[in-house]
């Protein structure tokens, strides 16, 4: 495993992604910081926004004494911050090396797309009927990268796509459990090498996804996006 001082570049990982898009380094992101924020929880957030945007990938060294200084923060809320990390499954410990953001394993992977199945189609089941605002958005950005040839930008709008229905059922809970299984998704993303072609066929496929959920066809979308995750599950763990 990788070794870095906090910091890794997504382009040392997934090569096909290097040069598409700027990514913000994690001092920009740490700028962001809510007047009343919670330390632990900001710390928390500002690490995993990272995982998110390709600037923490997975075989990157979490070194406290990088990161402290980068948040601003004491390495006792940092180490605490690893430990809600830890609980997503977003970091791990390894004996006399310290902490690292891991790449997801066939197990975990299994694991990811059948919570992806429980909170999506839980979501679809209980989301009003009509336009979904947000995930048309995510659409429109899909098809955008897909002219651009952006992988990254295609994985991206993917996410946003899935999180809009999700938010769409109007729950905060299973939106929160769906921010956590994205995060660990984008390990995932960014753990391998995918190939510019595996993600564009995606954007019609949610095209024709969002058609059913907006119309109130709950049975055939949720049977629709079942056979969506196993395929993309099939596809990462055949990878490994």
């Amino acid at each position: 495993m990788k070794e870095t001082a906090g910091t890794c570049n997504v382009s040392d990982m997934n090569p096909e992604t290097a040069t598409l898009e700027i990514l913000p380094s994690l001092e920009q992101i740490a700028q962001q910081r809510p007047e009343h924020a919670r330390s632990t929880e900001w710390a928390a957030s500002v690490l995993r926004t990272g995982m998110n945007n390709g600037v923490l990938v997975p075989g990157a060294k979490l070194g406290e004494q990088h990161l402290a200084g980068v948040l601003d923060v004491s390495r006792n809320t940092l180490r605490q911050a690893f430990m809600v990390l830890e609980e997503q499954n977003l970091v791990e410990r390894i004996p006399n090396r310290g902490v690292f953001v891991p790449s997801p394993g066939g197990e975990q992977i299994k694991e990811m797309f059948t919570m992806r199945w429980a909170i999506q189609a839980a979501a679809i089941d209980v989301a009003p009927v009509g336009e979904i605002a947000e995930a048309r958005a995510a659409l429109t950005q899909g098809r955008q990268a897909r002219e651009r040839g952006s992988v990254l930008g295609m994985a991206s709008s993917n996410q946003e796509f899935h999180r809009a229905l999700v938010d769409a059922a109007g729950s905060a809970r299973l939106s929160s459990a769906m921010e956590s299984v994205l995060a660990e998704m984008r390990l995932l993303f960014f753990s391998q090498r995918t190939v510019p072609g595996f993600h564009a066929p995606f954007i019609q496929k949610n095209a024709h996804l969002l058609e059913l959920v907006e119309k109130g066809e709950r049975e055939e979308a949720t049977a629709y996006l079942r056979s969506y995750l196993w395929e993309s599950r099939d596809f990462f763990t055949g990878q490994l």
